[in-house]
C-alpha cells in the first residue's frame, strides 16, 4: 500500500503545491469520488495561524 500512498501524495502536491497536505489530500479524494467525507462541523478551510518558527517544520525527501 506505500507506493500507492506515495503516489497519492505525489498527486495532491502536484495539484494543489508543495505545502498542501492533508486537507488537500482528503479534497482530491472527494473529487475523484464525488462524495463529501467531512465530518459535521469542520471547516472548509484550514488555517494555520501559528508564527513559523525556524527548525520546526519537517520536509521529507524528495515530496517538498
Amino acid at each position: 500500500m506505500s507506493p500507492l500512498l506515495i503516489d497519492i501524495f505525489r498527486d495532491g502536491m502536484e495539484r494543489y503545491g508543495a505545502r498542501e497536505w492533508s486537507p488537500n489530500i482528503i479534497k482530491r479524494l472527494e473529487e475523484a469520488t464525488g462524495l463529501d467525507i467531512r465530518a459535521p462541523g469542520f471547516p472548509a478551510e484550514m488555517v494555520d495561524d501559528e508564527p513559523e518558527e525556524p527548525g520546526a517544520e519537517v520536509k521529507p525527501p524528495g515530496l517538498g
